[in-house]
């Protein structure tokens, strides 16, 4: 992160929303009624600039041939009301909702993945990843000021960039990064509060005297920011400070909670009304391809901001009746090309306020399970019912309250009057005091005042919110021998004041030195009190898994560990943990019991395998795993436990690799080779017993001998076999992207002993075993080697030389599992397995095509997913089989068809229909009919064949 400025004269408060940027600012030492709003200069047609107050949060990616303007170094996209405009018009060249996208973690949000939904083949098509567009929309901002106020760089100013209350640490942290990205340095603050501040500055001293007068003596407020693309949700308490006497406001203000992260806002309700048009479009049962389909929501959101635009402001001109919704024709700009309809008025309040906002008690909560309104990849909140969300955050937070005493509402849509009564309503019938609805001037421009005045109240011009964290934040820890709940500790308590640091303490961890080790985080904002330290039950409608985080102490450590005569060393350490002054949380391992204690920081692991990682380890993980997707239990060994690291077994197997790969020894038999694996199995129990870090371990002890696997054709086998096995699925330990670094190179050298079809085949596993921890790069070098041998001869492929591989079928499920190779090459697999389906019922075969092209990847970002269209023709081909004696047809179908809710991603609802009768009339399980008629998530077992045994976590609590 670039440095902060050391002598800044402005406060500058940013607005990255998810529909518009807002920048607002203010002298240091000025008063909170003296903040301005920047005017922000945009492209509003295709030569022409004008500065206003919103800046459209979109990025557009001009056509080849036109030529806009470029006046503030853009390129190759368009930003603001002219990318508005001719995303409007030109299907699939629109970014939109990046901000929603940077809290999406089932995809890789540095990946160039947006526009989603583009074709693969637009080789035209700049991309970028939600950072580097959130990153882009931030540098034009610094781009703009820069120029307006060359005497006060944006850089060297005091910024304070607003997020949501509910985005976890990792949104948080990704905010920052594409902040530092565009030079600025910046502090963050949550929506709410900023809408908050901006109350307090326009209502001053006498507005919260009166605020309390009407509450009784104490006000709480319940906030409801509803944005594009998130209903924040927070309550604040107002009251008269006990020693108002004293120099200082004479009021305290404290954020009392925040809600659970809801993606459910102004997209959302863009989404339903273009659902609504649709069918006038197209008629029924048709549907718009993705691109148009992303057309009509934003002609949608253009008509519901005309529509309820302004019905709440006193004075303001009444909103017309309806308003026209047009999506122009694909590669044309004819208006006879172009598909019309309308929205009335009352049609749009109608779907805003019975979809979103009905009547809701105060003991409601939201629904689970089903599927709301998905589209564009994003896991929009399954319950739509704003109100719901409502009563449940208020009941969790407020348990002794009936209802709030104030409600502040933030946000464009309540600028129509009936959507600020029919929430108001909904509250007040609850029974709690009466409700007073505190004014809101323009929601738009709110919470970047607010973020003003927030700086200005640091400065002391201002009353200051207090709170600290909005959740506690605890480490997993491993599940009882004797089962139930699994533990966790926490490491900073829910409140937990800036910059005040917090230990777990008499929470002592031992990690094995010379190697990274990870961690499960969990956060919980529930209203209980946990202190730094106390052992909690991880219940799971209290907690929420957030990506890993990990720490790597320094080889040194290892090296002195053996200098002192030991094997394996431990470190043995506490955890801090501490809300920075920026908003975000840094936790760091720091040593025990040693005169200089080192502190080592725990980083987010934020690959997209990352949550494959915690999902593997799930219900079977044999130490702490915790996750929300993937993996099935793990089997254990009825015989014997599996030896945990540090042990004498564990030694002793150690010893057997060495034997067999380390320096020569005359005395091992070629049976001793050969029988290295059933022998580690004595010693340690069977291998579905192994934990993770008994896996781990048994790599690190094999791999640094990898070239002693060329001794002999039993070596080599051997040492693939023991390999892939220890290290699969190639993630979830924090060292397994090291030792896949380590691994690697071996690929191109292939096999030393080529002629023995048994070493090609644990070859073709032991990769295969890896492929979740595999980059892109090294997965299409394997489909470069593997590919001239899988295609059809008409193909003509040149084969490299001498290379004669064997084990086909394995190198062709290899081939199968490598998720990140680019949607078009794995579409082309795919339908070289088809052709060979023709003449050969070999169920290995459709359950290859249905890993190719399923709808849910089991480890990559989703952006990797082959085409609808592949996926409909072979689905096409699967319907014509006769399934009976081909097991694999029913699971294949299921993964084809699966319904995501992404358009981009989804068959046909013809097709899909097709499945599920014949899931039906084959006796499926319930759960997979389910599953290709409505999304439902993607259960535990569903993964098991892909990801094998659980991934514990590498700690373990030593003291209490």
């Amino acid at each position: 992160m670039s440095a902060p400025a050391k002598n800044p004269s402005l406060i500058v408060g940013i607005d990255l929303g998810t529909t518009h940027t807002v920048v607002a600012w203010a002298e240091r030492d000025a008063d909170p009624g003296a903040i301005r709003v920047f005017p922000i200069p945009q492209l509003v047609t295709a030569t022409e600039v004008e500065a206003r107050p919103l800046l459209p949060s979109l990025l557009y990616a001009p056509v080849p041939g036109e030529a806009p303007a470029d006046p503030f170094g853009d390129a190759p996209f368009v930003l603001g009301e002219q990318a508005r405009r001719r995303g409007g018009e030109i299907p699939g060249r629109l970014i939109a909702s990046a901000k929603s996208w940077l809290c999406h973690p089932a995809v890789d949000r540095t990946a160039p993945i947006l526009p989603w939904g583009a074709d693969d083949d637009a080789a035209d098509l700049p991309r970028a990843s939600p950072l580097d567009a959130s990153a882009r929309i931030l540098a034009h901002v610094r781009r703009t000021w820069d120029e307006a106020f060359p005497d006060r760089p944006l850089a060297e100013q005091e910024v304070v960039l607003t997020v949501p209350a509910s985005f976890d640490q990792v949104a948080r942290e990704l905010t920052v990064e594409a902040a530092r990205r565009a030079g600025l340095s910046a502090r963050l603050l949550e929506e709410p509060q900023a809408a908050f501040y901006d109350f307090m500055r326009l209502a001053g001293a006498g507005g919260l005297d009166a605020l309390l007068a009407r509450s009784g003596g104490e006000a709480m407020v319940l906030v409801c920011d509803v944005g594009g693309g998130t209903t924040d949700l927070s309550l604040i308490r107002v009251a008269r400070r006990a020693d108002a006497a004293n120099d200082g406001p004479p009021v305290e203000v404290s954020r009392v909670a925040v809600g659970h992260h809801l993606l459910l806002g102004g997209d959302n309700m863009d989404l339903a009304l273009a659902h609504l048009c649709e069918p006038r479009l197209v008629g029924a049962g048709e549907k718009l391809d993705p691109a148009r389909f992303g057309q009509l929501v934003l002609a949608c959101r253009a008509a519901k901001e005309r529509l309820l635009g302004g019905a709440s402001s006193d004075g303001a001109p009444s909103p017309p009746d309806d308003a026209p919704v047009t999506v122009l024709s694909h590669g044309a700009r004819l208006v006879g090309g172009a598909l019309t309809t309308r929205l009335g008025r009352e049609e749009v309040e109608r779907v805003v306020l019975d979809g979103f906002l009905p009547e809701a008690p105060r003991d409601a909560r939201p629904q689970r399970g089903r599927s709301g309104l998905v589209a564009f990849g994003l896991p929009y909140e399954r319950d739509v019912a704003i109100t719901r969300h409502v009563a449940w955050f208020f009941a969790r937070h407020a348990p002794g309250s009936l209802g709030p005493t104030s409600l502040l509402l933030n946000g464009g849509v309540f600028r129509a009057r009936r959507v600020v009564e029919r929430l108001a309503h909904v509250i007040e019938r609850w029974g709690g005091p009466p409700l007073d609805v505190l004014p809101h001037a323009d929601p738009d421009l709110a919470v970047a005042r607010g973020a003003v005045a927030y700086g200005l109240a640091l400065a002391g011009r201002g009353v200051r919110i207090e709170g600290g964290a909005a959740r506690g934040y605890y480490v997993g820890l491993e599940p009882p021998a004797g089962g139930g709940p699994r533990p966790a500790v926490c490491v900073v308590p829910r409140g937990a004041k800036e910059g005040s640091v917090h230990a777990a303490a008499g929470r002592t961890f031992a990690l094995v030195v010379g190697r990274p080790v990870r961690f499960d985080l969990f956060a919980s904002d529930d209203a209980r009190e946990d202190r730094a330290g106390d052992l909690v039950p991880l219940e799971e409608d209290r907690f929420e898994a957030l990506p890993p985080v990990a720490v790597a102490f320094d080889a040194g450590d290892a090296a002195r560990a053996r200098a002192e005569g030991g094997k394996r060393a431990e470190v043995r350490v506490q955890i801090e943990g501490e809300l920075t002054a920026i908003g975000t949380l840094d936790l760091a391992c720091v040593e025990v019991g040693v005169p200089a204690p080192r502190r080592f920081r725990l980083a987010f692991q934020l690959r997209e395998d990352g949550r494959g990682a915690r999902g593997a380890e799930g219900a079977g993980a044999a130490e702490a795993g915790g996750g929300a997707t993937g993996g099935a239990p793990a089997e254990r060994a009825p015989a014997r436990p599996a030896a945990t690291p540090g042990g004498k077994r564990l030694d002793e197997a150690r010893e057997a690799i060495e034997r067999v790969f380390g320096k020569g020894r005359p005395d091992v038999a070629p049976r001793e080779v050969k029988n290295l694996v059933r022998e580690l199995e004595r010693v340690l129990g069977e291998r579905a017993a192994w934990t993770t870090e008994t896996a781990r371990a048994l790599f690190d002890t094999l791999a640094p001998s990898a070239r002693s696997r060329r001794r002999s054709a039993d070596h080599e086998r051997v040492f693939w076999s023991l390999a892939g096995y220890c290290l699969r699925p190639g993630f979830g330990d924090a060292g397994d992207p090291a030792r896949i670094a380590a691994l690697a190179p071996l690929f191109a050298e292939r096999l030393a002993f080529p002629q023995e079809a048994r070493s090609w085949q644990q070859f073709w596993i032991a990769w295969r075993r890896v492929a979740g921890g595999l980059d892109e790069p090294l997965q299409v070098a394997i489909r470069d080697l593997a590919d001239p041998f899988l295609a059809p001869a008409e193909q003509r492929l040149k084969k490299p030389k001498g290379v004669k591989p064997e084990a086909l079928d394995d190198l062709l499920e290899l081939c199968a599992s490598l998720e990140r190779v680019p949607a078009g090459r794995r579409s082309e697999l795919g339908a070289w397995i088809l052709e060979r389906t023709w003449t050969d019922r070999d169920a290995r075969l459709w359950a290859a095509i249905g890993r190719v092209g399923a709808r849910v990847p089991a480890y990559a970002s989703v952006h990797h997913v082959a085409s609808p269209a592949a996926a409909e023709r072979w689905l096409d081909h699967l319907l014509r089989e006769k399934w009976e004696g081909l097991p694999s047809a029913a699971p294949a179908a299921v993964q084809l068809a699966r319904r995501t809710g992404d358009r981009a991603r989804d068959v046909s609802d013809r097709i899909r229909g097709e499945v599920e009768r014949r899931l039906v009339k084959v006796g499926a399980p319930e759960a997979w009919v389910r599953a290709v008629r409505e999304v439902v998530a993607v259960e535990e077992a569903e993964r098991a064949a892909f990801f094998g045994e659980g991934l514990p976590v590498g700690l373990r609590l030593v003291s209490e």
